[in-house]
C-alpha cells in the first residue's frame, strides 16, 4: 500500500555532524570546572608551603664556623651521621628533626633542606657544594639550612622532643 509521505530517504552516515550551542556551552563549563579545581589545588598547596616555611623559618645568631682544618685540629668528630638526600649531616649529640621546605619563604620552586638541633655541640655537612663545619657548642640549639647544597647555621631552634 502506497503512502502519502513519499517514498523512504536513505540515511547518510558520512555526513558531518554538526555540534550544537548546548554541546559547546557544555564543554566550557567541564573545561572551567577542572581549571578552577587545579588552581584551588594549587592555591591550597602554596598556602600550606608558605606556613610550612615560616614554621622552619628560624632566626638566631650564625653558628661559629671552622675550616675543615681548624675543625680537624681540634679534634672535633660527629660521630652521629645520617644521609639526608644526598647531603650527610653529621653531629656529636642531641637530636635532630629536618624537613623539606620550599626555598623564597615558601613562594620559590626550588626546595631547602632544613634541620633543627636539639644541642649538637659541633655539625658537618657533606654536600655536593663542598664540605661545612659549624660549632655552636654544648647544650646550644641550632639550625641548618641547606640552600642548593650550601649549608648555613644558626644558633637557634623551636625543635625539642616534646615538640616532635
Amino acid at each position: 500500500m502506497p503512502t502519502e509521505a513519499g517514498p523512504r530517504k536513505a540515511r547518510d552516515f558520512g555526513a558531518v555532524r554538526r555540534y550544537g550551542l548546548a554541546h559547546v556551552i557544555g564543554a566550557i563549563v567541564v573545561v572551567g570546572a577542572a581549571a578552577l579545581l587545579v588552581t584551588s589545588q594549587a592555591v591550597r598547596d602554596r598556602n600550606a608551603a608558605i606556613a610550612l616555611a615560616k614554621k622552619w623559618d628560624i632566626q638566631g645568631p650564625p653558628c661559629p664556623a671552622m675550616s675543615e682544618t681548624e675543625f680537624n685540629t681540634k679534634h672535633e668528630v660527629a660521630p652521629k651521621t645520617f644521609d639526608y638526600d644526598g647531603v650527610t649531616l653529621g653531629r656529636i649529640a642531641g637530636d635532630v628533626s629536618c624537613s623539606d621546605v620550599k626555598d623564597d619563604g615558601g613562594r620559590g620552586f626550588g626546595t631547602d633542606k632544613v634541620c633543627q638541633f636539639t644541642s649538637p655541640a659541633a655539625l658537618t655537612v657533606a654536600s655536593p657544594a663542598g664540605r661545612f663545619f659549624f660549632v655552636p657548642g654544648p647544650g646550644q640549639p641550632a639550625t641548618l639550612r641547606i640552600h642548593k647544597n650550601v649549608a648555613t647555621c644558626v644558633m637557634a631552634s623551636k625543635f625539642t622532643l616534646q615538640t616532635e
